[in-house]
């Protein structure tokens, strides 16, 4: 077994064994804050208690259970429209949307903190690492090209100073604090904006992305050869390195958590060997009978 697949699976208990997130209805103690209202909802409506196309109660009735003033509900819906779960009719009227056609980014840190718990929590953290690969690649390669010599240098120190953090939290925050740095030299705000999302969604995980970063990065030699790769200039090598880093983890995460049924088993880079061997006996085969028996 490799090292990073003994490494997870050590925390798979905590993930597919851990206890279920379920939110009730419950009255607000706290009339002041809407936001209490908009998450109890959110996380109905992201748990499909309320599917895409049924309505929610009136706000009257909202605010007898939740035991707050209409305006309080009003303020919540209000919050739920603009992230695209809900859509407010003319009249008052709430219909709940499909969130996966209408709603944005922002709402991955919610869809990660409400996710009820086993195979939930693991297929959005899958989901995370998959747009990780693919923007992360891309940002190495940006970052090669455009960062200063002093940002490459950043990158540099903070890869050598992984192998030396004492525990899971403190290697999170320097993985972290790396790709923080690359975004930075990518200078792309797209990249920028997708980042902050996909760091909101990682926290909103805790432990699990904790332990999980950890054992990624002991097992991928502390993002070293991303940050040489990066420092000199390399822009093609720093692509390849990531790339070839972040897909390991995707499928190494899809086999641990029984989900490989939603990745790729090989990563690019083995796909590309393979294709290459295919294309040289091809090659091989031509040769030989282009030259005909000796």
């Amino acid at each position: 077994m490799a090292p990073f697949d003994r490494q997870a699976r050590q925390i798979t208990r905590s993930v597919i064994h851990g206890p279920t997130i379920s939110v009730s209805l419950r009255a607000i103690q706290n009339r002041s804050l809407a936001d209490q209202v908009f998450e109890q909802l959110a996380s109905e409506i992201m748990t499909e208690r309320y599917l895409p196309g049924s309505s929610l109660p009136a706000e009257r009735t909202l605010a007898e259970v939740f035991g707050v003033n209409r305006h309080v509900v009003r303020e919540g819906l209000k919050r739920l429209e603009q992230i695209g779960l809900l859509k407010i009719t003319q009249g008052g009227g709430t219909q709940v949307l499909d969130f996966k056609r209408h709603a944005g980014l922002d709402l991955l840190a919610l869809m990660a903190e409400y996710a009820r718990g086993g195979k939930d929590v693991a297929t959005v953290w899958l989901a995370v690492l998959e747009m990780r690969a693919v923007i992360a690649a891309d940002v190495a390669r940006l970052c090669a090209l455009r960062a200063p010599r002093s940002l490459k240098q950043d990158l540099m120190n903070i890869a050598q100073e992984m192998p030396k953090a004492a525990t899971s939290q403190q290697l999170f925050q320097l993985e972290v604090q790396f790709w923080e740095r690359a975004v930075d030299g990518a200078e792309n705000l797209a990249y920028r904006l997708a980042f902050n999302s996909l760091i909101k969604g990682s926290y909103a995980m805790g432990r699990l992305a904790e332990d999980w970063s950890a054992s990624e990065l002991r097992g991928s030699d502390y993002r070293t050869a991303i940050a040489r790769a990066i420092f000199s200039g390399d822009a093609a090598n720093a692509e390849e390195e990531t790339r070839e880093a972040m897909r390991k983890a995707v499928a190494a995460f899809a086999r641990r958590f029984d989900l490989s049924s939603l990745a790729p088993s090989k990563t690019p880079r083995a796909e590309s060997d393979n294709r290459s061997r295919i294309r040289k006996g091809l090659l091989r085969i031509q040769s030989s009978r282009v030259a005909g028996p000796r």
